[in-house]
Formats: C-alpha cells, structure tokens, sequence
C-alpha cells in the first residue's frame, strides 16, 4: 500500500495530527505512514477511543460539581473554627489579668492571716491548698471562657 501523509493518516483513523504526532511518541509505533500499520497500532493500544456519551459526560460533570461543594463545605467549616488572631490576643490578655488579681488575693491578702500561728508543716499543707484553689480557678476559667467571650454555634 502506499504511503500517505500524516494529515491524511490522521483523516482516515478520524483524529488530529496532534493525536498522530503523540502516537509517534510512543513504544511501538509504526514509524511510517502507512495505513494498515497506523490502523493495527490504534487498535492495539486502544487509541483514540470515544470519549463518552453525554451521558456519561454529564454525570462526570455532575460528579465534580458535587466533589467541589463537599470540599467548598469543607474549607467553610475549616475557617469557622479558626479564631482571630485579634480575639486571642484580648483573651491572653483577659486571662493574665484574671490570673495576676487571684494570685494578688492569694498572696497579698489570704497568706498571712491564713499562716499565723502554724509550723512548718502547717504551711506546706496551707500552700498546697492555697495552690489547688488557685489551680481550681485558672481551669474553671479557661474552660468557660469560650462561652463567657467566644459564642460559638454548634457544629453542623
């Protein structure tokens, strides 16, 4: 059979030249323009295969979209549970006055009338407690901060 040219090989196995020229490309292909081997080669390799129907086409479309809303959903969910930087900083601020007024109440004010008259032991033991109350008080106020200053709706 005689050779064609590459724009009619392209014409007769109904794709581009651009198809034609990455075919060339690739392991075992005819290095000619010669139908029958062109013909033979895009059967092998399963080249040049239909795209799909519109119907599939269009489910692959609907598909992505449905991938794009869930992972849009996902970045909306992700932002609201970020909290500025602007409000951590006024609750860091908030919370270390807190703690400088109770630890000043602890130690200016209860500490020594709380240690008169005791031995040592005495005052370890006073410490220690004075220690948990203080303790107490830093954990109850971390932990209803968010809803003292920081509304946040419930998840969805």
């Amino acid at each position: 059979m005689a050779l064609l040219t590459w724009k009619e090989i392209a014409a007769q196995l109904s794709v581009s030249t651009q198809s034609i020229h990455q075919w060339r490309q690739l392991d075992g292909a005819p290095t000619e323009p010669e139908l029958d081997a062109w013909v033979a080669y895009k059967a092998k390799r399963g080249l040049g295969r239909d795209r799909g129907s519109p119907e599939i086409t269009a489910l692959k479309a609907e598909l992505l979209r449905e991938q794009i809303s869930k992972l849009r959903g996902k970045n909306l969910r992700e932002a609201a549970a970020v909290v500025e930087i602007e409000v951590v900083r006024a609750m860091l601020k908030t919370l270390a006055n807190k703690m400088d007024m109770l630890l000043r109440q602890k130690l200016e004010v209860e500490l020594g009338p709380r240690m008169v008259g005791k031995n040592h032991a005495e005052i370890a033991i006073e410490g220690r407690l004075i220690h948990d109350e203080i303790r107490e008080v830093l954990e109850n106020n971390i932990a209803n901060y968010q809803n003292e200053e920081l509304p946040i709706e419930a998840a969805d």
